[in-house]
């Protein structure tokens, strides 16, 4: 059964049971937020596709690397992502920083970004739109740490999980996900549901063992009423997961087991066109 036929109250009850679940692995706490608005807006660009701990390093190694943000804002990319470290994705991270200060500073003529929170959600969004190169998320955990707007801000592995449990569909991006989950998730809850989501996806003992494959889409396994049962076994087999994610590559590798084996036959079979032309034996040099 797809999400969209599911009851906005049952799709919170799924969602309620889904956090029990993952707070018995991971806890239940959230990571305080101690950023103004500029900063968060630069720790969010850390933060995409990585662990807490990892955006928290890196934009500390960003900060430190720099006498100020205005010498951030004039450097490379290049030395930008020096800065950052070894970080997922380093080379969007470090644009995405120097284009926000970039803005920022052009509009404001200081690196002071405090002015957002005075205006209304709608017209932040837009104004955080305007900044070249700005993902879904980092305008949407802008919106929900300084604006303490109700949305979720979702990147690619929070979205490749929903996917999979059946809450969207495939090939859904992160921002739209974000869109069709909001009614599902309560505004107080939107943040450890993320956290744990990200807990998840970052997880190496998971880590691609959530993508979909066709054959897992017509199974018609992912059925979000099913979701909570389904990730509790999936949580205490990964490797089973895994298998079934490399399913795939392994049958075909195997397909190519038994052409290596005719060596002898191939050989045969070339000597002929050999005397033929002479740019058969080239290619095999």
């Amino acid at each position: 059964m797809s999400s969209s036929k599911l009851k906005a109250s049952d799709r919170q009850a799924i969602f309620k049971k889904l956090a029990t679940a993952l707070k018995k692995k991971y806890g239940g706490s959230i990571p305080k937020h101690k950023y103004n608005v500029l900063d968060t807006l630069l720790f969010a660009c850390c933060l995409e596709n990585v662990t807490h701990d990892d955006a928290e390093a890196a934009f500390e190694r960003l900060l430190e690397a720099f006498d100020d943000l205005n010498v951030v804002r004039v450097s490379s990319v290049k030395e930008i992502e020096q800065a950052l470290g070894e970080v997922d994705e380093v080379a969007w991270k470090a644009l995405r920083i120097r284009e926000c200060l970039q803005y920022v500073f052009e509009k404001h003529y200081a690196f002071d970004f405090e002015p957002l929170k005075r205006k209304t959600m709608d017209a932040a969004e837009k104004e955080l739109a305007k900044i070249p190169h700005m993902s879904a998320f980092v305008r949407l955990y802008t919106l929900q740490n300084a604006l303490d707007s109700h949305v979720v801000p979702l990147d690619d592995i929070q979205t490749e999980i929903l996917i999979w449990l059946g809450f969207v569909e495939p090939g859904t991006t992160p921002d739209k996900a974000a869109e069709e989950v909001k009614s599902s998730l309560r505004k107080n809850d939107v943040a450890l549901m993320c956290h744990l989501l990200r807990q998840l996806g970052t997880d190496k003992k998971y880590k691609g063992t959530f993508r979909v494959s066709k054959t897992l889409i017509n199974s018609g396994e992912m059925d979000p009423q099913n979701a909570v049962e389904r990730l509790e076994k999936h949580l205490k087999s990964p490797a089973a997961a895994r298998k079934k994610v490399r399913k795939k590559p392994a049958s075909a590798a195997r397909k190519t087991k038994p052409a290596t084996g005719k060596t002898s036959k191939k050989v045969t079979r070339k000597k002929p066109a050999a005397k033929k032309t002479t740019k058969r034996p080239a290619r095999k040099k």
